[in-house]
Formats: structure tokens, sequence, C-alpha cells
């Protein structure tokens, strides 16, 4: 008879890539799709929560500070750790604009780790959200 008590890793997921135009209002795309990845990952409502209000301040600031061109949102569930990842392209990109500090202040309230990067021709932020022990 097998041991149920024992705990099973949480699968990788993904990654999984979504290209959008720099539209807010498909913020609500992006979240359902992180929220149903991050489901099947085992991720808690609560972290699920805390994952969709990543999302969408990573979406919100490249949106607001990139070149209103097609940006990129990419979620790696792998293990106990769930990934955010937005790009876009920008004209000029100043990581230390005073509206991003708002962006890295919610970030660090729902997240273990984040950043704010130019990479190549492109603004990146990134979010990692992990799951509690259990």
């Amino acid at each position: 008879m097998a041991d149920r008590s024992a705990v099973t890793a949480a699968p990788t997921i993904g990654p999984v890539h979504l290209t959008m135009p720099a539209d807010p209002s498909l913020s609500r795309v992006a979240r359902l799709a992180a929220s149903g990845v991050a489901s099947l990952s085992g991720f808690t409502i609560d972290e699920i929560e805390d994952i969709k209000v990543a999302v969408s301040e990573v979406m919100v600031a490249l949106i607001e500070h990139g070149a209103q061109q097609p940006l990129t949102v990419t979620f790696q569930a792998d293990g106990p750790r769930f990934t955010v990842r937005g790009t876009t392209a920008i004209d000029h990109f100043d990581t230390e604009h005073p509206d991003l500090l708002l962006c890295r202040t919610v970030l660090a309230a729902v997240c273990a780790s984040h950043g704010i990067d130019v990479v190549d021709s492109g603004a990146e932020i990134w979010a990692t959200i992990e799951q509690s022990p259990r």
C-alpha cells in the first residue's frame, strides 16, 4: 500500500509566454493565465492573489515606461516558486524613476524577490513568489 502522507514536489509548469498589445485592460487576461498556472502548481488562494498583484505591477510598469510596443509576459512555476517576467521595447528607461519605486515597493510586499532591469534594447521586470511551507 502506498504511503499517502509523503509530500510530492510541485510540478514544473511552463514557461508560458503571452505576447499582447500595451493595453492595461489586458492585464486581466494575464492574471487569469497566471492564476491557472499557479493553481496547477499547488499555490494557495492567498499566494495566487499575490501572483495576480505581481502580474499587474509588472504589466502596468512596462506599459507606462515602455515604447507602447507589444509586451511579452512569461510565467514559470518551478516547484515552490512562481516567476512572472515581463519584457517590452523601450526608447528610454530610467530604472530609478519614482513611479518604479512604487512598483518595487508593491513587489517587495508580495514577492520573495524581484528586479527591474534594462536588457538589450528592452525593459525587463520580474518577480518571484514562493509557496509557504506546508
